[in-house]
C-alpha cells in the first residue's frame, strides 16, 4: 500500500457511501500478475502498444492492463482496470456505463462518481494533484504490481489520438501535458521509480524504457546496469525538466 491512499467501495444506488475496502487483494485479478500496463490517450499510443507486445512476446511475461479515460476505445484486448480523472463528468460516466457487466474494475478519486466501483481517497493528506496517469501508477503500486509500464503517456505536446474527432472549441484541443513534468520528475527521483518504465516521450527520458530483462526481473538488484540498458540518466532528467520549463516561458 501507499501511505494515505485508501480504496473505498462505491455502493450501488447509494454512491455517496464509500466504506473502506479492508482486503485490497479483492481488487487484483486472478491469477495475480506482476506487470501492469497503464495506457493513456496520447497520439502515439498505438505504436507504444505494438512495441510493448513485442517485449511481452520476447519475455513471455503475462500482464494486466489499466486504461485511462478514453483509452479503452483503442486497446484491442480485455482490460482489468479502468480509471478516470474527471469521473463525475458526463463523458466519463458514459464510458463507465459501457463497461457495466464486464470484468473491469472502475477506479476514480472524485466524489459523485456514480457508476464506478472504487474511489481512492487520501486520508490525512491534501487533495489529489497531477494527472490521471499519476493516480494510475499509484493505484498500481498500492495493488502490489512490481513492474508498471506506461504506454501513451509521453507527457509532451503531441496531443491525443482523439483530437481530430472532437470539436475545435473543445478544451482538450491543443492540450500540452509538459506542464505536469514537475510531478514526473519528482517521481523519477524517488525509490518507487524502480517499479516503472515508459515506452515513449518525456516520461521515457525520466524513467527509462522497459526491456525484456527488466520485465523478467533479471535486473531487480542491478540499478546501474538497469539505467544503462534503458537509457535513464541524470542527463535525461535534466532534459525533460528543461522541456517542461520551456512551456512556462
Amino acid at each position: 500500500m501507499i501511505k494515505g491512499l485508501v480504496p473505498t467501495r462505491i455502493v450501488r444506488e447509494k454512491w455517496w457511501e464509500t466504506p473502506e475496502i479492508e482486503d485490497i487483494e479483492e481488487l487484483r485479478p486472478k491469477p495475480k500478475r506482476d506487470i501492469l500496463l497503464v495506457v493513456g490517450d496520447a497520439t502515439g499510443v498505438l505504436d507504444d502498444l505494438s512495441n510493448f507486445l513485442d517485449l511481452v512476446e520476447q519475455s513471455g511475461t503475462p500482464f494486466d492492463t489499466l486504461c485511462i479515460n478514453y483509452s479503452t476505445e483503442v486497446v484491442p484486448w480485455p482490460v482489468q482496470h479502468w480509471i478516470a480523472g474527471d469521473s463525475h463528468m458526463p463523458d466519463m460516466q458514459a464510458i463507465a456505463v459501457k463497461l457495466e457487466g464486464k470484468d473491469v474494475i472502475r477506479h476514480c478519486w472524485n466524489p459523485n462518481s456514480k457508476g464506478f466501483d472504487v474511489r481512492w481517497i487520501r486520508n490525512g493528506r491534501p487533495g489529489w494533484n497531477g494527472t490521471t496517469a499519476n493516480l494510475g501508477i499509484k493505484v498500481g503500486i498500492a495493488l502490489g504490481y512490481t513492474r508498471i509500464v506506461l504506454a501513451g503517456v509521453p507527457m509532451d505536446n503531441t496531443g491525443n489520438w482523439y483530437t481530430p474527432h472532437i470539436p475545435k472549441n473543445d478544451i482538450k484541443q491543443g492540450k500540452d501535458h509538459r506542464s505536469h513534468l514537475w510531478k514526473w520528475t519528482e517521481i523519477a527521483s524517488r525509490p518507487i521509480a524502480r517499479l516503472m518504465r515508459s515506452l515513449s516521450g518525456n516520461t521515457a527520458d525520466l524513467l527509462g524504457k522497459p526491456t525484456v530483462k527488466w520485465l523478467k526481473k533479471e535486473l531487480e538488484h542491478a540499478q546501474e546496469e538497469d539505467n544503462q540498458e534503458t537509457g535513464a540518466s541524470g542527463k535525461n532528467v535534466k532534459g525533460a525538466v528543461k522541456a517542461g520549463a520551456a512551456t512556462a516561458c
